[in-house]
């Protein structure tokens, strides 16, 4: 092979490597983010399902957001009350918070009394807002929500002030 014909094939390797190479990132972004995307949900899940646990022998609010936030430290959930949850459970309409609402009756229509009582049903809801680190992919998907929801029956009513603290 002479000098001239390499330097064709080089040149010819180096054109296609440019032309393939911006594909191949963008791939491997988005294999990044999603799963980022999956980590974030699965965070999510095991945060709503631990403030659960806390809710059924705990009904302090901040002890169940505590709790919750705690599980969830990757995506930075706030622990103080994000404020906007519907009074008749459901997720937050801020970007990112803890909910938690006592909630009796045939389908959880009713709020349970004060104070609560066995057999009433904590409802927590946990959302936060995934955005992608890839500036492309976040163009195009935007800001994603998050959510998730356990509903658990309360085993004991926890009353006295030493609660709120555990």
């Amino acid at each position: 092979m002479t000098a001239r014909r390499r330097s064709r094939a080089g040149a010819q390797a180096l054109v296609e490597f440019a032309l393939v190479l911006p594909v191949f990132l963008l791939i491997l972004f988005v294999i990044f983010d999603f799963g980022r995307a999956i980590y974030s949900y699965n965070a999510i899940s095991n945060a709503a399902r631990e403030g659960g646990r806390t809710a059924i022998i705990n009904q302090y609010p901040d002890a169940v957001r505590a709790k919750a936030a705690q599980q969830a430290t990757a995506v930075g959930l706030p622990t103080t009350d994000p404020g906007n949850c519907p009074s008749g459970g459901g997720p937050t309409t801020a970007t990112s918070g803890v909910c938690f609402s006592l909630r009796t009756g045939a389908n959880l229509s009713s709020d349970c009394p004060a104070p609560p009582t066995l057999g009433c049903v904590a409802v927590v809801n946990v959302k936060t807002t995934f955005t992608a680190l890839t500036p492309i992919i976040g163009n195009i998907v935007g800001p994603i929500p998050i959510t998730a929801e356990t509903k658990q029956i309360i085993e004991f009513v926890c009353d006295t002030s030493s609660c709120a603290t555990r």
